[in-house]
């Protein structure tokens, strides 16, 4: 009896693998079909009033694309992919995939179209952190429903980066300057000051001022250019300098010169 238990229980467990095993095969059979399958680059996105932007479709394999705007007074789309916001809105972009004659695909893409900003303001001129730790700042861009999105940068990356949403990251003790801009030009400043964790503590606590531990900073940024500067100084290579000899031009010996009529 537990002979025949144990031969039933052999049994079902090798179904039980078995066709685990075809259903593995399969998933991966179409997710590997998925992968191949035409799709846009994205399903949504926001253009500005006579922005432009670029749709693309992956995966053709030598089929041919069709684009089609669901309202051409607010989003128009050319043959290769090109928006061109009209006027506030939303609207479907709609791609149709077609291959020896007829459509084999179907894609959409959700648009939005909103004014373009005309200004942008840090909320503060000043952003004190700690190394190795990371904020989000938020500019106030004007108009507030514009679907502009600016762009940063610092002008030291070694000491704080910032990324394409405005997130902050501390990277070593200093203070650095990052920058924000819209398309039409209008930027503007916010000041990153680095601190350590022991300064930022006392910071942050009341011990020591701002003012006080960028002195600091300052005397120690001095005090390590004048080291690198000695250093330099003491290394330098002996450029073998020679004084030069002074050329001597021969005196006539007077004494011994013949006196005339003599």
């Amino acid at each position: 009896m537990m002979k025949q238990l144990k031969n039933n229980f052999i049994r079902v467990l090798g179904f039980a693998l078995f066709f685990g095993l075809c259903i593995f095969m399969v998933s991966g059979v179409e997710a590997k079909a998925a992968d191949t399958d035409p799709k846009l680059n994205l399903e949504s996105c926001d253009v500005t009033v006579d922005g432009i932007y670029r749709l693309r479709v992956y995966n053709l394999d030598g089929r041919s694309v069709i684009f089609r705007s669901s309202d051409t007074s607010i989003v128009t789309v050319s043959n290769t992919g090109k928006l061109v916001g009209r006027n506030c809105g939303d609207a479907v972009v709609t791609a149709l995939v077609i291959e020896n004659g007829s459509v084999v695909s179907t894609l959409q893409c959700d648009v939005h179209i909103g004014p373009a900003a005309v200004s942008i303001r840090f909320t503060s001129k000043k952003l004190v952190l700690k190394e190795g730790t990371a904020k989000r700042i938020y500019p106030l861009v004007i108009p507030k429903n514009t679907v502009e999105k600016p762009i940063y940068w610092s002008d030291d990356t070694s000491i704080a980066t910032i990324s394409s949403a405005g997130t902050v990251r501390a990277q070593s003790i200093g203070s650095v300057d990052v920058h924000g801009m819209i398309d039409n030009g209008d930027s503007d400043v916010c000041r990153v000051i680095v601190l350590s964790a022991d300064d930022y503590e006392d910071y942050r606590i009341g011990r020591r001022s701002l003012e006080e531990l960028l002195s600091d900073m300052s005397n120690t940024d001095a005090q390590e250019s004048n080291t690198i500067t000695e250093e330099a100084v003491t290394t330098a290579p002996d450029q073998g300098i020679v004084t030069p000899t002074p050329t001597v031009t021969p005196v006539a010996n007077v004494a011994t010169a013949p006196v005339a009529g003599k």
